[in-house]
């Protein structure tokens, strides 16, 4: 009698131990599980700006960040499959790696990409008749520099982008006369770049207001 009370009391403090540790490791899964999809959260705005920048730009991926890419999908759909995050630690910190390649990636292709119109447009925007307009398109063109990406934003920019097209054909320009923008507008024009075809254009044009000099003091 006395021994099936101990065996008793034994099964009870086993089947304790067990529920304890289905509750560990049922805490445990929740915290792999919460690193998986606080991770994806994270991750999710880049992917989706790559997908558009792929589409609307042909942006590619350099191959060490596309190898990011490719374990971070994988890894996501192992977890979807297998209903729960398997040690998501390294899913975090390669999430955290692509998200910060991709945004200097895009970064420095878009400024290769709208360089030469993003310039030009300094440049006119110091002469053009309506300079609001100029800056607009400079302004709406700029926010698609930084990620993440949206379809809103590239459809402005699609829209900021052949309105810049139409002003820079409007101000049709010399080299001469292009120089010498670029000159007012990096502070480094002079005197002697007034010449007499740089003075005529800015009577035609009806900008002297807009046109002025200083004097630098070179005193060290």
């Amino acid at each position: 009698m006395l021994h099936e009370k101990i065996m008793s009391i034994v099964g009870l403090i086993e089947e304790v131990e067990d529920n304890r540790q289905q509750e560990n490791e049922n805490v445990n899964m929740a915290k792999r599980n919460s690193i998986f999809f606080d991770a994806l959260a994270k991750i999710t705005p880049s992917i989706r700006s790559y997908i558009l920048a792929k589409k609307y730009f042909g942006f590619t991926l350099q191959p060490n960040t596309a190898d990011l890419l490719k374990y971070v999908i994988d890894y996501s759909k192992k977890t979807f499959a297998e209903s729960k995050a398997i040690n998501p630690t390294p899913f975090k910190q390669r999430a955290e790696l692509f998200i910060d390649a991709i945004g200097q990636e895009w970064t420095a292709f878009y400024k290769t990409k709208n360089n030469e119109l993003i310039n030009g447009l300094n440049t006119i925007v110091l002469v053009h008749p309506t300079p609001s307009i100029v800056k607009n398109c400079i302004n709406t063109i700029n926010k698609c520099e930084k990620l993440p990406l949206f379809q809103e934003t590239i459809e402005a920019y699609d829209e900021a982008k052949n309105n810049a097209d139409v002003l820079m054909k409007e101000m049709r320009f010399d080299d001469e006369i292009k120089d010498f923008l670029i000159k007012v507008r990096d502070k480094k024009a002079t005197i002697n770049d007034l010449t007499p075809s740089i003075l005529e254009w800015i009577k035609t044009e009806n900008i002297s207001d807009k046109v002025s000099l200083s004097i630098r003091n070179t005193i060290l």
